[in-house]
């Protein structure tokens, strides 16, 4: 399983709350950026350029310190992710956000999770910049390229799931087997005639799990995946039209 992280399984978009608390005139710019971002008019390396440049190197330890006492699981995480392991299920993280605050929330909510999301580091002059470890070779929509992350074989009697809220999760909905969303994600698979399964906390999600493990009640049929007229190139790639 894929989970998405802010917005996911996190209650808040941790991102927008930091540029909103930490940055100058944050929220006024925090709102702006995302709703450019959702719109399509940037992409989300421009708009973490757009934010990253307002975040001083020296308040790192401050927004960790924020995260951690403020920004909550959603309802139902840990039970989810207690069913998934008990059964063996792997778990990957996929963030477009960044690596010291992720890092410091699975600690403090002792989750041994790996995580591939966009990471932080120290400019020469005090600053914070982003950079994309696992960005696509060539395409710079996202930051990281979560439809690479889960594009892959798989054997036949399994599926990739991901399970995500936002806009920039859309390219991973595109190519996985089955897909879990809410707000902007939900609206975008409604959209693009993507099948999902719609979720506000996990606990819906954990019965739809539970029951394909422990029930034994048969997962969906693999579906065609991809988009044609998609912007990700890994979309486009795995496409292929009905026999």
């Amino acid at each position: 399983m894929f989970l998405d992280f802010d917005g996911t399984l996190v209650e808040p978009n941790v991102a927008v709350e930091l540029v909103g608390r930490f940055a100058p005139d944050g929220s006024r710019v925090a709102r702006e950026v995302d709703e450019e971002l959702h719109q399509g008019k940037i992409t989300l390396r421009e708009a973490w350029e757009r934010q990253a440049a307002l975040l001083p190197w020296s308040q790192v330890g401050a927004m960790t310190d924020y995260v951690v006492r403020e920004v909550p699981l959603r309802l139902g995480a840990r039970e989810l992710l207690e069913l998934l392991r008990d059964h063996a299920v792997p778990v990957v993280v996929l963030s477009g956000g960044l690596d010291f605050y992720i890092r410091a929330i699975l600690e403090r909510e002792r989750l041994d999770l790996r995580f591939l999301s966009d990471i932080a580091v120290r400019t020469g002059n005090g600053g914070l910049r982003v950079e994309h470890p696992h960005g696509h070779p060539v395409c710079r929509q996202c930051g990281i390229c979560k439809a690479q992350a889960i594009d892959g074989p798989v054997p036949p009697a399994e599926r990739t799931i991901f399970v995500g809220d936002g806009s920039t999760d859309r390219f991973a909905a595109e190519v996985a087997d089955v897909v879990f969303a809410r707000r902007r994600l939900l609206r975008y698979c409604e959209a693009r005639g993507i099948p999902c399964y719609p979720f506000e906390d996990f606990r819906p999600v954990t019965r739809q799990v539970r029951a394909w493990l422990e029930r034994r009640e048969a997962p969906p049929p693999r579906r065609s995946r991809g988009l044609v007229d998609s912007l990700c190139p890994i979309s486009r790639s795995v496409f292929a039209p009905p026999a």
